[in-house]
């Protein structure tokens, strides 16, 4: 049977383009605290153009894994299990169009990842350069960050020296040199001058907007509460996982998943950490009662329990001290009735 597709995952598509070197809009800001560098990271050159069949081993008339038919196959390097080129490139593109970069064997009972090699070799010249950058994206760091607009990386590097408050800021400032966006690289939104990030995110509604902007390829998108990417879903449910950081988050509301079985989970309705665009969402305010009215009433209610089944346990064994002794006394009895026995 074929794997299970995992939770549908998000991320921006990227747009090729050469590289360059980046600079800061506005002079120089960074010269005091640190530097950028716009990297191309997701062109593919073409290695892999000159693979034939053979590299992956000869072609064997086997009953195909996943689509149960006698087809002509390669079995896979990690489990030697049969799985014919058209299942397995179906597969690869059904992963890579959900931001996969770690794509796992599409038969279930093996828990290894498809090398590179097998993945670049089926894949169609379009997915590989997705594949390609969320790979990439998957291998950055938080220093690395791709423009909102049109994809190309920025890496900041830091320096020793300690900028001015104000400079400490507009260092942040970036202009990509490939489609002259100008954003803010701590928080990865639209630059806002004369506003430091914190007050620019207490501005959700002025976020929102740009990220649904059409013109700015952001349709959708949501920023992930770790890493302050965003990210855009294309189908499936709400829940992420962003393809930088791994972090699950909601894509309705931008909270990370969070989950305690006795207090419930983000789908949750009546659950504190549940998601606040599934219960009353225009009243804010009776949410958060009604929430926390249930929250308290579970903490309340826990002791109380405890301290019954406590009591229910100490009242069994106090019967028992008492009763266990003339059961055996009656048992003994009954069986030297039976025997005869004075």
């Amino acid at each position: 049977a074929p794997a299970p597709l995992p939770a549908p995952v998000s991320v921006p598509v990227p747009v090729p383009a050469p590289s360059r070197r980046g600079v800061a809009a506005g002079g120089d800001p960074l010269a005091a605290g640190g530097s950028v560098e716009v990297v191309d990271l997701y062109l593919l050159p073409e290695p892999f153009s000159g693979l034939i069949a053979g590299d992956f081993g000869p072609l064997l008339v086997l009953s195909c894994r996943v689509c149960l038919e006698e087809k002509p196959v390669k079995p896979l390097s990690c489990c030697k299990k049969a799985v014919c080129e058209e299942c397995l490139k179906r597969y690869l593109s059904s992963q890579v169009q959900l931001g996969q970069a770690d794509i796992k064997c599409p038969i279930t009972e093996c828990s290894e990842h498809l090398d590179e090699t097998t993945i670049l070799y089926n894949l169609p010249h379009e997915d590989i350069i997705k594949y390609k950058y969320f790979l990439e994206l998957s291998r950055i760091d938080s220093s690395t960050k791709p423009c909102p607009q049109c994809k190309h990386f920025t890496t900041f590097r830091r320096r020793g020296h300690i900028p001015t408050p104000a400079k400490l800021e507009n260092k942040y400032k970036i202009q990509c040199p490939s489609c002259q966006f100008v954003w803010c690289f701590k928080c990865h939104s639209p630059w806002h001058e004369g506003v430091n990030c914190k007050e620019y995110k207490k501005g959700d509604k002025l976020l929102r907007h740009w990220a649904n902007e059409i013109e700015h390829g952001q349709r959708n998108a949501q920023k992930c509460p770790k890493c302050k990417i965003h990210i855009q879903r294309t189908e499936g449910c709400d829940h992420m996982t962003c393809s930088q950081c791994n972090t699950n988050f909601c894509y309705r509301c931008g909270e990370r998943y969070r989950q305690l079985r006795f207090f419930g989970d983000h789908t949750s309705n009546l659950s504190i950490f549940g998601c606040k665009y599934r219960y009353l969402p225009e009243r804010p305010h009776l949410r958060r009662l009604v929430r926390g009215s249930v929250c308290a009433g579970k903490l309340l209610i826990t002791p109380l329990i405890l301290v019954l089944g406590l009591a229910l346990g100490a009242i069994a064994v106090v019967i028992g001290l008492f009763v266990f002794p003339i059961y055996c006394l009656c048992k003994k009895q009954r069986k030297r009735s039976r025997t005869g026995m004075p």
